[in-house]
């Protein structure tokens, strides 16, 4: 596996009952430094609600991410703050009493699209799955990709793991392989085409069940069995 050409790290926001204390913590290219707590999500959140008490908002607006200000100016950004005063107050009072909970995430992307992700835990960067597990079914999107990529290989052994349970106890490896090379094959090549396009669309997971929309009221239907997700439909 060659080496990856940049890393994109990931922060999750810090969830505030107000929109208009949305905070999401900046993304960008750091190491474990960040982690320090002089420059951590707690000293971040205390900048920023220092500078909101203090109706410094150029200060707090640039306290956020890079994302936010491209959808919210800072004129938007303080009208917001100035119009609900009452509610920012009682949330920067909650969140001041508090530490802030967040969970740091780095994703290490290779050619092909191949992409491995880490988390940090105690100071340093842990790699979350196994990099070497050319086929994980983890979570919906890494069953999907793999999929994909056993079918490009042509590796119906693979292909067959992604069947569910039910359907495999009268689906031989021969007539999984005869579907994909028989008769149907244009029109699952076709179905195979139409979640490629969708593929970096959000997927909905509910419970033990994922569903990704294909639009016009399609969608491709996905499992978990066993902690490992599986295709129930392409479409």
């Amino acid at each position: 596996m060659p080496f990856p050409r940049y890393n994109r790290i990931v922060s999750r926001p810090i969830a505030f009952p107000s929109a208009a204390l949305a905070l999401i913590l900046a993304g960008g290219c750091v190491g474990p430094a960040a982690l320090r707590p002089e420059q951590g999500p707690d000293a971040a959140v205390r900048r920023y609600l220092d500078a909101v008490r203090g109706r410094r908002y150029a200060d707090a607006y640039a306290l956020m991410s890079a994302g936010y200000r491209k959808d919210h100016d800072l004129a938007t950004f303080q009208r917001a703050l100035d119009e609900h005063r009452d509610e920012v107050d009682a949330v920067a009072a909650r969140l001041q009493a508090g530490g802030a909970t967040v969970e740091l995430r780095a994703e290490a992307r290779f050619e092909g699209g191949d992409a491995v992700p880490l988390v940090a835990e105690a100071g340093a960067w842990r790699i979350a799955i196994d990099p070497l597990d050319v086929y994980p079914q983890v979570t919906p999107v890494d069953a999907l990709r793999s999929f994909l990529r056993a079918l490009d290989r042509k590796r119906y052994d693979v292909l067959y793991r992604f069947v569910p349970a039910r359907y495999r106890k009268s689906l031989s490896l021969d007539q999984l392989r005869a579907r994909w090379e028989g008769d149907k094959r244009a029109e699952l090549t076709g179905q195979v085409a139409e979640v490629r396009a969708h593929l970096g669309d959000p997927i909905e997971i509910t419970g033990d069940e994922a569903r990704l929309s294909l639009g016009e009221q399609r969608q491709t239907r996905l499992a978990r069995e066993e902690g490992l997700w599986r295709i129930e439909a392409l479409r």
